[in-house]
């Protein structure tokens, strides 16, 4: 994994992936239009690599993913992976049903919530899905952050992809 230094980072991109509170919020805070979560699926599969690494999880292991739209009209700003570890769905019943209620709703209404990981990223269109390579023509790369949270000594994992139009206010 890449280490970046926050300088090199240009400041209305890093003002999205360092903040520290709800990105719904600060979403719904920024844009005139109304806020919306689009469901794009949710199940049990296997997390990615890197996060099962994240969470200390076997790869073999299962856990709950859920992968929504965040959107601002009808236009995309950001592509949300949550991925919850099966204990931890049991754990927290209440982050299993959300349907397209916001998860900054609910998770930051815990008294206990940490944030005990935050990673950077810098993607290439190309190493994302078609689905999101269509949606990205003419961009070359996103930015992307992964939140390790824990609530209740539950450790989960949120991950937030930015497309351009966040950039856009």
């Amino acid at each position: 994994m890449r280490r970046w230094r926050l300088n090199s980072i240009p400041p209305r991109v890093l003002d999205w992936l360092t903040e520290p509170y709800s990105l719904t919020l600060k979403i719904k805070k920024t844009f005139v239009q109304p806020f919306n979560v689009q469901l794009q699926g949710q199940g049990l599969s296997k997390p990615f690599l890197a996060d099962s690494r994240c969470l200390q999880q076997h790869i073999c292991h299962h856990a709950l993913i859920r992968e929504t739209l965040l959107k601002v009209g009808d236009e995309a700003v950001v592509f949300a992976r949550t991925t919850l570890p099966r204990k931890v769905a049991r754990e927290l019943q209440e982050l299993t049903h959300l349907g397209t209620k916001p998860l900054g709703e609910v998770i930051f209404s815990y008294l206990d919530l940490q944030r005990v990981g935050l990673d950077f990223a810098k993607i290439k269109v190309d190493h994302l899905s078609p689905l999101m390579q269509q949606q990205l023509v003419g961009e070359s790369y996103i930015w992307a952050r992964r939140n390790t949270y824990r609530v209740n000594k539950q450790a989960f994992i949120v991950s937030e992809f930015f497309l351009p139009a966040i950039f856009s206010k």
